[in-house]
């Protein structure tokens, strides 16, 4: 088989980006050469890394529009320095500044690395991954989580907005999370869209029953009737101060919640004292299968009222599929939801594996409770969560990648020969 390098961009700093790392993982599986250029987001990380078989670049986050910072910036740059990740940058969040920087160390980086495919994560990378595909004469492929055009507002909005639209229709295979995506990336231009969801790895929920009990005993959890997780983003969206509220007044109830976010220092503050809420800070991507594990429910509410920018919230939410679905799936486990948000609602309509709220309060919170110490109703969830996992599973996404690469290695062949 001719070798295949591919060469993957994303506007994380890869360690707890799933999505990434479980197609990663596939492609070396199904042998392939992989190398991932990120952002260096998060302080203490190596520039230069190697995770589960493929290697791992950072490049500087720059995001200071000071004359002096720019200048030194830019100096960096031109010397390639990537420097160190001692330091986060003074703001975690982009501006037109750092997706300028962004794109220009990944095509700095990324010409000097041998590549079939060019695979873009997310829109931010998406000038960088195109230029490098054409200048390599490689395949493209654009992965989108996230309706760019529902999701930034002003003049950066409108700058990515208009840069998607342009180069989706470039890329060979639109990659995408769920069928309502899908339908949205094809009106918008896409050749080709092919739909890989946030599906989880089975055997990565295959957790010994001893390794399960023994966190349970640390935490102190046995004496509790019922165990509900969050773990995520803690911001206003989410709904994590009704949920912390209602388990403060229901001493049956055990919450395990972890995270960062705008909302990190309340959430600590609010739980801090109360015997049956556990913060645990922040769980690793490894640790996250044995946590979750631990719960009888896992939570992810979205309240679009408490967005700073509603009307865009309220579009990109439409598409919703999170990660937190698909490892109740994979885990066996029951979830609560808001009704008819996202496309979340609509698959759980079809698999009653959660509890489905039009209204998150305390009150509503607290009944949900109710109903989940009933062994007979806790148990009919779990029991469709088991039957979601074999429809929403890692193994269709590898066949599909397998699919799309397996295609291009055969062109690949023939143009050789």
């Amino acid at each position: 088989m001719k070798d295949c390098h591919v060469l993957k961009l994303v506007n994380t700093s890869v360690r707890d980006d799933p999505r990434l790392i479980s197609e990663a993982r596939s492609l070396i599986r199904l042998g392939y050469s992989v190398k991932v250029i990120g952002l260096a987001r998060q302080a203490g990380l190596p520039v230069y890394d190697q995770m589960d078989g493929f290697d791992v670049i950072l490049v500087p986050m720059v995001t200071q529009s000071h004359p002096v910072k720019l200048l030194q910036a830019l100096w960096r740059f031109l010397r390639a320095d990537l420097g160190d990740v001692s330091e986060v940058p003074d703001s975690r969040t982009s501006n037109l500044i750092s997706f300028l920087f962004f794109n220009l160390w990944l095509i700095r980086i990324g010409i000097g690395i041998s590549a079939q495919v060019v695979h873009c994560h997310d829109v931010l990378p998406l000038p960088a991954a195109w230029v490098l595909a054409c200048w390599k004469h490689s395949h493209f492929i654009y992965d989108a989580r996230e309706s760019v055009p529902d999701l930034y507002i002003g003049i950066k909005g409108r700058l990515i907005t208009f840069i998607e639209q342009r180069i989706l229709r470039k890329a060979d295979v639109v990659i995408t999370v769920g069928e309502r995506l899908a339908r949205a990336l094809s009106k918008r231009g896409a050749r080709r869209v092919m739909i890989i969801g946030n599906w989880k790895r089975l055997d990565d929920f295959q957790i010994e029953a001893d390794r399960i009990e023994a966190i349970r005993q640390h935490l102190q959890l046995s004496e509790y009737k019922l165990v509900i997780s969050y773990f995520g983003s803690l911001d206003p969206t989410r709904d994590i101060m009704p949920l912390i509220r209602a388990v403060a007044h229901s001493p049956e109830v055990a919450l395990l919640i972890a995270g960062r976010g705008t909302l990190e220092v309340e959430v600590a503050q609010a739980s801090s004292g109360v015997p049956n809420i556990r913060w645990l800070k922040w769980i690793s991507l490894a640790d996250l299968p044995l946590y979750t594990h631990l719960s009888d429910a896992l939570y992810y509410c979205l309240n679009f009222n408490q967005s700073e920018q509603q009307e865009l919230s309220i579009g990109n939410n439409f598409y919703s599929t999170p990660n937190k679905l698909f490892e109740a799936f994979a885990a066996g486990k029951a979830i609560i939801a808001r009704r008819g948000i996202g496309e979340i609602g609509e698959i759980l309509d079809q698999i009653p594996a959660g509890i489905l709220l039009d209204e998150v309060t305390p009150q509503t919170l607290y009944a949900a409770f109710q109903q989940l110490q009933n062994p007979d109703i806790l148990q009919a969830l779990q029991s469709a969560a088991l039957d979601g996992r074999m429809m929403y599973s890692w193994d269709v996404a590898e066949e599909r990648l397998k699919q799309i690469y397996g295609e291009w290695l055969s062109i690949d062949q023939r143009d050789v020969s």
